[in-house]
């Protein structure tokens, strides 16, 4: 057994030998390459899967977690509703939470007017999402079904998720590319609650 930098430890996990210097510590941002996968130096990096979504959750007794639905939409009688353009909501998150999956569907509000038969309903809609400070999830907007799931098959992000900051909001770019639709977008993000944001009983 080992511990997070490669020294033996005991089956305890707690380390036997010193700790490395700083100066070993440095990050290898570089992916190895083919001809790296060989010989006895160990390659700092590991594989681990990307999908499911795996936060990272709080070894702290007095950190909770809850699941919480963030929603916004485009409805066709909003004023900033046009076919083409670009409509933007923004959602505000006031307790710290990581994002899991986005989830989106779109329907047709006019009476008797279907979607065309075997269009998926996000492939009405552009998506794309960004960080208040422009950190962009999506670089460009592209077809719904593309980057937002459905409660069935959720839009998962991968990895550890995308992490929002208490007081953070998160911005929303929503295209309509038909009439009369109700667009519907759902952030599923997992809470983190301390002792400063809740009151124990």
């Amino acid at each position: 057994m080992s511990d997070y930098w490669g020294a033996p430890g005991n089956p305890f996990g707690q380390n036997t030998q010193a700790a490395a210097p700083v100066a070993e510590r440095s990050a290898k941002m570089q992916m190895p390459s083919a001809q790296d996968m060989h010989g006895p130096a160990p390659i700092p990096w590991v594989r681990a899967p990307f999908y499911p979504t795996a936060p990272f959750y709080s070894t702290n007794p007095n950190v909770g977690y809850q699941t919480r639905y963030y929603s916004e939409g485009l409805i066709s009688t909003d004023t900033d509703y046009a076919v083409g353009t670009e409509a933007i909501r923004t959602v505000q998150f006031d307790i710290p939470c990581r994002l899991i999956a986005i989830n989106g569907a779109a329907f047709n509000t006019a009476a008797g007017n279907a979607l065309p038969v075997g269009v998926d309903s996000r492939d009405t809609f552009l998506f794309r999402a960004e960080y208040t400070q422009g950190d962009r999830l999506h670089v460009a907007a592209r077809l719904g079904s593309t980057v937002v799931g459905s409660a069935e098959r959720p839009g998962e992000i991968g990895g550890a998720g995308w992490t929002i900051n208490s007081g953070a909001s998160f911005v929303l770019g929503i295209t309509p590319l038909v009439a009369g639709l109700r667009i519907s977008i759902t952030l599923v993000c997992l809470e983190m609650r301390g002792p400063s944001n809740y009151t124990r009983g």
